[in-house]
């Protein structure tokens, strides 16, 4: 799960936290929430934003959808306004098309946090997967930033 914490123009925390689903299904969720708990108690975010799973039949789809809605329980009871956006949304919003490819959005995201550019190429293909979550996660926070002046989880 890619996560990023953006305060107004600056990236505040960026990175990859992998759950473990290996157990069940809820052991996984429970780690997600425990996760997004302590980003909240950590930054005190004023929104907390994420992208919206695609509807698809397969467990992991699955799993993901039940992993946001986990995520907007948190932030429901904590009393963080939440934003979600569509994949498309947030491609169009960080690329200019709601078609990009992860590496266009990993490309822009760059663009406007150079410090990330040693995630961008790696040598092996779950680098690449495993650092495009983080992208995903700094693009999500750069749509909620632009619909909302306020720090962001995302």
């Amino acid at each position: 799960m890619g996560v990023a914490v953006l305060e107004g123009r600056a990236l505040v925390y960026h990175g990859v936290k992998t759950l473990r689903w290996r157990h069940s299904p809820h052991d996984g969720l429970q780690e997600g929430r425990r996760l997004v708990l302590h980003l909240i108690r950590d930054f005190w975010p004023d929104i907390l934003a994420v992208e919206t799973a695609f509807f698809a039949r397969s467990r992991n789809a699955a799993l993901l959808n039940l992993l946001v809605e986990e995520i907007r329980a948190v932030g429901m009871e904590r009393g963080v306004r939440l934003l979600g956006f569509a994949p498309s949304t947030v491609k169009k919003g960080i690329c200019g098309d709601g078609r990009a490819t992860k590496y266009q959005v990993a490309e822009a995201v760059v663009a406007r946090y150079p410090e990330l550019k040693v995630y961008l190429r790696q040598n092996r293909k779950w680098k690449e997967r495993y650092y495009g979550n983080m992208f995903d996660a700094v693009a999500v926070g750069i749509v909620a930033r632009l619909t909302s002046s306020v720090s962001v989880v995302g």
